[in-house]
């Protein structure tokens, strides 16, 4: 935590870093194939219900071969971030995540 010093000249805790329940971009990359945005939607609803998503949108490359898709979602946890965050990384058709 950061102090900082509040209107009265007492020393104040700012929270550091992410702040929950918060919300929290997802993009990743992968092939323009179905089963690459089949395997986005369905990481990220095991974890979050696709009508509790905040938004999402798919992007095609130039030449159409890679697509990226964002997905924003509203996290309660950092646990919970961090499950969803594993199931990407650990998912074959996504090629990169950030």
């Amino acid at each position: 935590m950061a102090a900082g010093n509040g209107a009265n000249g007492k020393t104040e805790q700012q929270p550091e870093g992410l702040v929950f329940p918060c919300n929290f971009p997802l993009k990743m990359f992968g092939k323009n194939t179905k089963e690459f945005i089949e395997a986005v939607h369905t990481i990220i609803t095991n974890h979050i219900p696709r009508e509790e998503w905040v938004s999402s949108k798919e992007n095609h490359s130039r030449n159409q071969n890679y697509i990226s898709c964002t997905v924003v979602i509203c996290v309660q946890s950092r646990e919970q971030l961090d499950k969803i965050i594993l199931d990407i990384n650990n998912c074959p058709d996504i090629i990169m995540a950030i």
